[in-house]
């Protein structure tokens, strides 16, 4: 078989073309074939992920569009989940680090095999029967190296952590604050944060600054949250910059300056997090630490939602609604709505009641609103 990176650089497409006219779409199809290949043909279980994520990024590094095409195409939970998740995974591609995340795309993949002789024909049915064989695979793989082997894992971090590695000292401070491999301990967390934290490790001091600001392991004391923040976002933790601007928007171990919340938010913005692009939109539509400049904002605010981040869903939502295009207006308070958001909850509900971007429907009106109002209430 071709190449997916030779293939890129094809001049002669007419007869694949005339199956699909969609440039993007032909070339993502490609490396799904390629991506599904590499999965079955592989006969090296260590070493598989190292292997396929080198290819990936080899791919990523010149055609970034198809990654983003994959994540917009919109029947992508029927053709794209399971190469999303395993993105997903491992923080590749552009897509955040997310484990939760990558299992349910994988679980998603393989649920829709029921629809399989029913959604797709052709080329699509391919790709989705494709789709749904990677999902079980790397569901598979899931299942024995990040459960069967967590413990193993588990106490390698530890031992590090131990003789002092900052990095395995973070990890093993997610391990307990999140009960991952071993059951949660924050009073344990807060320690390997403190530990990471003052032997240099940026995640580590961006978590002990949130362990101070929101009380985990500790008693709460805002003006050590927002002194961990300051080591993080200055040694270039994108996390850490996005919350020392909220310190600043907000007064948190400081006086209110809007214009340095402005200048770390854009920093956490340019490094990629999500939040920080979000609030960064904020301040271009607000004018804090800036000029009002709806654009920029507008910019911004895709950016943030487009990586995931709810609140720019929900913003994009409100601006959407204010110049009346009502159905990307619903649109994405939807996703917003989907993804926790309860603002956009309860314009979703709002949205179905009064037949904004979508017919009026009451109970799902209804729906939304019990869970904005219990979302709150948690």
């Amino acid at each position: 078989m071709t190449h997916f990176l030779n293939f890129l650089n094809i001049k002669d497409t007419k007869n694949i073309h005339e199956t699909v006219s969609d440039e993007n779409f032909l070339k993502v199809s490609i490396f799904s074939k390629e991506f599904y290949e590499k999965i079955i043909n592989t006969d090296d279980f260590n070493t598989f992920e190292h292997t396929l994520i080198k290819w990936i990024m080899s791919i990523y590094e010149n055609n970034k569009i198809i990654f983003e095409f994959m994540k917009n195409h919109e029947e992508n939970e029927f053709l794209f989940s399971s190469i999303i998740g395993f993105f997903y995974q491992y923080g590749i591609g552009g897509y955040d680090f997310n484990k939760n995340k990558s299992l349910e795309l994988y679980l998603l993949a393989i649920n829709n095999e029921k629809s399989l002789n029913q959604k797709f024909t052709n080329l699509y049915y391919d790709i989705f029967q494709n789709n749904i064989i990677i999902g079980k695979y790397l569901l598979s793989l899931f299942y024995y190296k990040d459960i069967i082997l967590d413990k193993s894992f588990f106490n390698k971090y530890l031992k590090f952590a131990r003789i002092g590695d900052p990095k395995a000292q973070y990890q093993v401070g997610i391990c307990y604050e999140y009960g991952q491999k071993t059951k949660t301990n924050y009073n344990e967390a807060f320690k390997w944060y403190s530990e990471s934290a003052n032997n240099g490790h940026a995640e580590g001091q961006y978590k002990l600054g949130v362990c101070y600001e929101k009380g985990i392991g500790t008693d709460k004391n805002y003006d050590k949250a927002f002194k961990w923040y300051s080591e993080s976002a200055n040694n270039e933790c994108a996390e850490g910059q996005c919350n020392l601007g909220i310190c600043y928007e907000k007064g948190i171990g400081t006086d209110k300056d809007y214009d340095k919340a402005f200048k770390w938010y854009n920093k956490s913005a340019i490094n990629g997090y999500a939040l920080g692009q979000c609030n960064l939109g904020v301040c271009y539509e607000k004018g804090f630490g800036t000029d009002k400049i709806h654009n920029k904002a507008l910019i911004w605010y895709y950016k943030a939602a487009n990586n995931g981040c709810v609140e720019g869903q929900f913003y994009l939502g409100v601006y959407n609604e204010r110049i009346k295009n009502f159905k990307e207006a619903f649109k994405w308070y939807y996703k917003s709505a989907s993804n926790g958001c309860a603002m956009g909850q309860y314009h979703l509900s709002y949205c179905y009641r009064s037949k904004i971007g979508t017919e009026t429907n009451y109970s799902e009106a209804l729906k939304w609103y019990k869970m904005a109002t219990e979302f709150e209430k948690n």
